[in-house]
């Protein structure tokens, strides 16, 4: 059984506002540079933010990166580790870009989701 912290939990929570901070900030950059059809120079900034995706994974399952992988996660886009492939083997490609915002985009929904959840059931009288 794996170990769990509550999803409220303020490191976790210090950690994704750290991660999707970055991420913003990356794809400003990756947005000038595929508009600019520039994918030698978006490069570093993809590995980055699939770094800081598998990140934002991990710590919005309250989990720890050092002992869980993405197959651990119960709150993930569908398809998640086949999208994540595609996107990791073609890095360079507008549309490896585009699905990885996505992939944000959706677990930042599925994470601010579970997280009212949670308070809303730490909440309730007994």
């Amino acid at each position: 059984m794996m170990e769990r912290t509550d999803i409220s939990s303020q490191d976790f929570v210090q950690a994704v506002e750290r991660v999707l901070s970055e991420w913003r900030h990356s794809k400003d950059e990756l947005d000038i540079h595929f508009q600019n059809r520039d994918s030698d120079k978006a490069l570093p900034f993809m590995k980055r933010a699939i770094d800081l995706f598998e990140q934002f994974l991990i710590s919005s399952n309250s989990l720890s990166p050092d002992k869980y992988c993405i197959k651990d996660c119960k709150i993930k886009p569908v398809n998640v580790e086949e999208r994540l492939d595609f996107i990791v083997s073609r890095p360079t490609l507008f549309h490896s870009y585009k699905q990885l915002a996505e992939l944000f985009n959706e677990q930042e929904k599925l994470f601010a989701k579970q997280t009212i959840l949670n308070r809303s059931k730490n909440k309730r009288p007994d």
